[in-house]
C-alpha cells in the first residue's frame, strides 16, 4: 500500500508544481477549489426553487448529503492525512463525493445539464488537488463514493 501511496503523493505534487508554473495557475485552482461546495449548494438551490427542476433538485440535493456524509465518516475513521497543512483526514473526499452524486443525479433528469455540472465539478475537484487540499485518490475515492451514493438513492426513488 506505500507504493501507491507514494505514487498519489507524487502525482498530487507533480499537479501542484505544474499548475503553479502556469501564469494565474495558483490562482484560478484556489478560486476553482473553493467555488466548488457554494457553487454546487447554490445550484441546487435553485433548482428547487423552479417547479420544473424541483425534482432533480431535491433528488440532487438528497444525493449530495448522503455522499458528504457517507464520505465524512470514512474520513474520519480512516484519518489519511492531507497533503497540505490541515490536520484532518482527506480521503475520500467529501466535495468530490457530494459534486459527482449532484452531477449524476441532475444527469438523470437532465442529461446535459448534468454534464455540465460533472464538468464544473472536475474543475473544482482538480483544483482541490491542485491547492493541496486533496492528493488524487482522495479526489477519485469521493467521486466513487459519490457515483454509489446516488444510485442508492436513484434506487430508493419512485421515478417519475
Amino acid at each position: 500500500m506505500r507504493g501507491l501511496t507514494g505514487i498519489d503523493r507524487r502525482a498530487g505534487a507533480v499537479l501542484r508544481s505544474t499548475v503553479a508554473r502556469a501564469p494565474g495557475g495558483s490562482r484560478a485552482a484556489r478560486i476553482a477549489a473553493s467555488a466548488l461546495s457554494p457553487g454546487f449548494r447554490v445550484l441546487v438551490a435553485a433548482m428547487i426553487a423552479v417547479p420544473s427542476t424541483r425534482r432533480a433538485g431535491l433528488q440532487a440535493g438528497a444525493a449530495g448529503v448522503g455522499a458528504a456524509v457517507a464520505a465524512r465518516l470514512l474520513r474520519d475513521r480512516l484519518g489519511r492525512p492531507r497533503p497540505g497543512s490541515r490536520q484532518d483526514g482527506g480521503f475520500p473526499s467529501r466535495h468530490a463525493a457530494a459534486a459527482t452524486a449532484i452531477g449524476r443525479a441532475i444527469a438523470r433528469r437532465h442529461p446535459a445539464a448534468g454534464a455540465l455540472v460533472l464538468c464544473a465539478a472536475l474543475v473544482g475537484m482538480a483544483g482541490r488537488v491542485a491547492t493541496a487540499e486533496h492528493d488524487p485518490a482522495d479526489i477519485l475515492a469521493g467521486a466513487a463514493l459519490g457515483l454509489a451514493a446516488e444510485s442508492a438513492l436513484a434506487t430508493l426513488t419512485p421515478a417519475g
